[in-house]
């Protein structure tokens, strides 16, 4: 049972750091970086779609909100560090 909850939260966490990779290489106009995120990016997604699609209670989807919101608030986390320490 866990299990499936710490995979949403881990799924939403590399969404988000890859989905800001993502912004960052369109930005630059790295068009083999844009090509790779948009090709990775329903990948990186499947465990959360999966899981969100399986759940047959508001209970338990609402649990699975708040694991990949806190996936999604951790990996905006990561990367405001990874950002600050790269200045």
């Amino acid at each position: 049972m866990i299990k499936k909850y710490l995979i949403v939260f881990l799924s939403a966490l590399i969404l988000e750091i890859g989905s800001t990779f993502y912004i960052t290489v369109v930005a630059d106009k790295n068009y083999i970086g844009m090509l790779f995120f948009a090709f990775i990016g329903p990948f990186l997604s499947l465990p959360f779609v999966g899981f969100m699609v399986e759940s047959k209670t508001w209970k338990e989807r609402i649990r699975l909100a708040l694991c990949s919101g806190l996936g999604y608030l951790f990996g905006s986390v990561v990367v405001i560090i990874f950002l600050e320490l790269m200045k």
